[in-house]
């Protein structure tokens, strides 16, 4: 009886994950480029399995006329580590391009041109929050002097305390400037949308998905996973794989 109850409880997890799995596009048309739309950046770890998650996002993005300029850097270590050198490229990037700056982790694919919706944003840098939480897979930086202060004060405290992840010293500059007398910067919401995470339920359904996150930190783990962490690895692995058919079939059609 306790097996069956398990079991039963397995298959409305897994009903429930299905249910909010937004289907990948298989034929979407390129966007029309407004000259307000700014450039896609993002970064990797050389020799490690994240080349193979930059190589994904941006054949996702290339079929939708996207371009992602996606630099690789010698790991420093950790992942924790790695990711704290976030701030130190996006200031690069910062300095060296005009226009809006869209920050996006390689373990992303993208389902749809999320420019038409940022142009739209009138902020000095724009997060998604989860519950409170800010997340830093995705972030679009305007090209303000408030936004290049953030950006130095990020690096500042990601170069003092590499071992604290990047966006949570992110979430601490923004939570201070917010709650100081007179604020600095002004912060816009992404939705989740923006940040989707494929197999999460409570991203809810959005009508639309931009960015889809897949997730790559399972991987980090795979030898030592066991239960609920071997499932969500699983579900990633699946899903990279109909991802992957996709753009295969897509890559095989303009050929012909």
């Amino acid at each position: 009886m306790l097996f069956d109850r398990i079991l039963d409880m397995f298959r409305a997890t897994k009903a429930r994950h299905r249910a909010v799995l937004a289907p990948f596009p298989r034929n979407p048309k390129p966007s029309a480029r407004s000259e307000a739309a700014g450039e896609i950046v993002a970064f990797f770890s050389v020799n490690s399995f994240y080349e193979t998650e930059a190589a994904r996002m941006v054949a996702s993005a290339w079929r939708l006329g996207l371009s992602v300029h996606a630099w690789p850097f010698v790991s420093v270590g950790s992942w924790v580590r790695n990711a704290s050198l976030k701030p130190t490229f996006l200031l690069k990037q910062r300095e060296k391009r005009a226009g809006p700056l869209l920050y996006v982790d390689v373990d992303a694919v993208f389902h749809r041109d999320p420019w038409p919706v940022l142009v739209d944003l009138d902020c000095d840098i724009a997060v998604y929050r989860d519950r409170g939480r800010l997340v830093s897979a995705t972030i679009l930086i305007n090209d303000t002097p408030a936004a290049r202060h953030i950006l130095e004060l990020w690096k500042k405290r990601c170069d003092e305390n590499p071992d604290i992840w990047d966006q949570v010293v992110l979430q601490e500059i923004l939570d201070e400037d917010k709650a100081s007398a007179n604020p600095r910067f002004c912060e816009g919401q992404l939705p989740a949308s923006f940040c989707w995470v494929f197999d999460r339920i409570n991203n809810g359904t959005p009508e639309r998905v931009y960015i889809e996150q897949l997730q790559a930190s399972r991987e980090i783990s795979r030898a030592q996973a066991r239960g609920k962490t071997r499932r969500s690895l699983k579900r990633r692995q699946e899903r990279v794989r109909t991802i992957e058919r996709i753009l295969e079939e897509n890559r095989q059609r303009l050929l012909r």
